[in-house]
């Protein structure tokens, strides 16, 4: 088994990377064989994978490179509202 790491060929199983049982089960789910095959889906593509969350997306990318036209992923918290901060206190 290899870690995943941007080094690794494309050409590089799935199957045979360090991945998180849920994420390697997603990508194969999903018809993805390769290394190669997951750097080239665009985040978007990947995004609309079943169980590919933002986190994911961002691990996937951190460790294995960044895909094809794809600014590196960022993950935004979304700001409170006013009546979010009244509904964090009364809580």
């Amino acid at each position: 088994m290899f870690d995943p790491i941007p080094e690794l060929s494309d050409d590089t199983l799935i199957e045979i990377v360090r991945f998180p049982a849920i994420l390697r089960n997603a990508l194969t789910s999903a018809g993805l064989k390769t290394i190669g095959d997951i750097r080239a889906r665009s985040d978007g593509e990947l995004r609309r994978m079943t169980r590919i969350g933002p986190g994911r997306l961002l691990f996937l990318r951190k460790t294995l490179g960044s895909g094809p036209n794809d600014p590196p992923p960022l993950i935004q918290k979304r700001k409170l509202t006013p009546r979010d901060r009244i509904g964090a206190r009364r809580v």
